[in-house]
């Protein structure tokens, strides 16, 4: 073999394995952590927008918070298991005027509950596009109501009695998409996610007692934006 055949030879070596390298290092940013890591934990805040659909047809959207942590077990650089625990604000605003002997007055009334929530699903990962589905469990910790008309402003603490008609645990699917930028060691993951209970607020909805109609439903739903960091391990 001649010099130019042996050089020719090497060169082509080299290309092939750059090549596979380029792929290699492609596949390992497809997954959540972008270094090729099995396993991920991130924690993340949100601020989104809380609201309670169905037949609560006074019911407008309301500021809610919420933050927490989730960790991810890799399957696949495309497919990971994802398990999370975080605490979130939900409820519910409504407005209006009140008309009574004569007496018209402006109000505005707000519904805020505090609820423990774990998820429980799948992430895809392609490129750094995060898309999830889970089936979220939620407990409510804390709820408040409080209503102002002019210069009064009444606020309650739920406890004891409050709760009896009210479901206090909760479930329902949740839908999360964001995208992971590589930053040093961590990735930050802007995104939003989606959350809706399956099962009646109130007890007393599942039946006619209500009002004559075992069709009523008032469900608790979210809209939230977050941002994430996430470390891989």
């Amino acid at each position: 073999m001649n010099r130019i055949s042996i050089v020719g030879f090497a060169l082509v070596a080299s290309l092939i394995c750059s090549n596979a390298s380029a792929q290699d290092a492609a596949l390992s940013t497809d997954d959540i952590s972008g270094d090729g890591n099995k396993m991920a934990i991130g924690g993340y805040v949100a601020l989104g927008m809380a609201h309670e659909v169905g037949d609560y047809d006074d019911a407008k959207f309301r500021f809610a918070g919420g933050g927490g942590a989730y960790f991810d077990f890799h399957l696949t650089p495309l497919l990971a298991l994802e398990a999370g625990l975080g605490i979130v604000g939900k409820g519910a605003r409504e407005e209006g005027t009140i008309e009574e002997m004569g007496y018209v007055a402006d109000y505005e009334a707000r519904l805020k509950f505090t609820y423990l929530t774990i998820p429980l699903g799948v992430m895809l990962s392609i490129k750094g596009l995060q898309i999830g589905a889970a089936w979220e469990l939620a407990f409510a910790l804390a709820g408040k109501s409080k209503s102002e008309s002019g210069d009064t402003e009444i606020e309650h603490k739920w406890d004891g009695d409050d709760w009896d008609n009210f479901r206090r645990f909760n479930m329902g699917p949740r839908l999360r998409v964001g995208y992971a930028i590589p930053v040093g060691p961590i990735s930050i993951v802007p995104g939003m996610y989606w959350s809706l209970h399956v099962l009646n607020e109130y007890k007393d909805l599942d039946d006619d007692d209500f009002d004559g109609n075992d069709d009523d439903s008032i469900r608790a739903m979210n809209i939230m934006f977050l941002v994430a960091v996430e470390f891989g391990l």
